[in-house]
């Protein structure tokens, strides 16, 4: 399969987006279906898999880490070719609790790890942005993230050029 740049992180040009085997579109397959769809993927040249912390069913936050964990089990053994993108949501309140945006941050990563199977995530994203949180202190703890090797890159989602020019300057998205 051709491959694709995203900055430094090289993808296959075709990517599986892993949501609906948590939730979304309809019924959520069982387990080994699911594990074994993804593992097919790998098997025909797809190396580039993304998910979320909250993918899960009904979206509930004790079902937190659902999709990942399948991607977890379904890369185990072949992370090292594997590209894995997963995202957060930075809840006001939880900063507040942590005591720090750094804090709360490597807690969800740290989650998030533990549910991949992995010790890096090789596209970390902000899921949604939170008003309440600028996203420059966001930009500049992803780039700690990236210095200790936790994180390959990372990305925003659902912004305007505007959002994407303010953390260019800070950590650069891939």
């Amino acid at each position: 399969m051709k491959t694709r740049k995203l900055k430094d992180l090289t993808v296959s040009e075709i990517g599986m987006g892993c949501m609906a085997f948590s939730h979304g579109y309809g019924a959520i397959p069982d387990e080994a279906y699911s594990v074994g769809a993804i593992r097919m993927a790998f098997d025909h040249g797809c190396t580039f898999f993304d998910t979320a912390e909250v993918y899960g069913p009904e979206l509930r936050r004790e079902h937190r880490g659902h999709n990942e964990k399948i991607v977890g089990q379904a890369l185990q053994g072949v992370r090292d070719k594997a590209v894995i993108a997963t995202k957060l949501f930075i809840d006001t309140e939880e900063v507040r609790a942590d005591g720090s945006l750094d804090r709360t941050v490597k807690r969800h990563l740290a989650a998030s790890l533990r549910n991949l199977r992995t010790d890096y995530v090789d596209l970390y994203y902000l899921h949604r942005v939170n008003p309440d949180i600028p996203v420059e202190d966001v930009a500049a703890t992803m780039g700690g993230l990236i210095r200790e090797g936790l994180v390959k890159g990372w990305g925003i989602s659902m912004v305007n050029v505007e959002y994407m020019e303010r953390v260019q300057k800070i950590t650069p998205l891939a």
